[in-house]
């Protein structure tokens, strides 16, 4: 797994232990899925495509606010059909913006419409230390050099990696 964040895409920190279902099971077994896998999401996957993404999300606002029962009701009714994706090779920048302006807690990452990964905001956090390590030895450099403007969020490209706000 690469160590710079900057230079990073999407295959660096995607976790490739999939949690999938059909989405025709009902939710109350992709529930006990998701809590024996210690998940959030389960990618909805059928005859081997993305279809769709069932999270916690999805859980509270389409089948407990409603009152439905999880029992009865499909995964594939209440989930976010057809959601964002990306491919293993986009940049780890272009993946932060998207989790930051949709405000997505889980994003797959697909080729050729079969999920390989998920990135999650907690996936992020094992590379924030060597990240917050790196700018400050950018910032000891520039200080020893005497270099003008440095700007650790531009170091960082384009605003930082932040996470999405809640």
């Amino acid at each position: 797994m690469k160590r710079n964040l900057m230079m990073a895409n999407a295959i660096d920190v995607m976790n490739t232990n999939l949690v999938t279902a059909h989405p025709g099971e009902p939710v109350a077994l992709v529930c006990r899925t998701m809590t024996e896998c210690n998940v959030g999401a389960v990618l909805l996957v059928e005859n081997e495509s993305l279809v769709g993404i069932f999270t916690e999300r999805d859980l509270l606002n389409n089948v407990i606010a409603p009152g439905l029962n999880p029992k009865s009701v499909s995964v594939g009714s209440v989930a976010t059909a057809n959601p964002k994706v990306v491919k293993p090779t986009q940049s780890i920048t272009e993946c932060v913006k998207i989790l930051r302006e949709q405000g997505f807690r889980h994003l797959p990452v697909v080729e050729e419409g079969k999920p390989v990964g998920i990135i999650t905001t907690q996936d992020f956090l094992h590379f924030t230390p060597d990240e917050n390590e790196q700018v400050g030895d950018a910032f000891k450099r520039s200080q020893q050099t005497d270099e003008e403007g440095f700007d650790p969020y531009e170091y960082l490209g384009s605003g930082g990696v932040g996470l999405p706000r809640c």
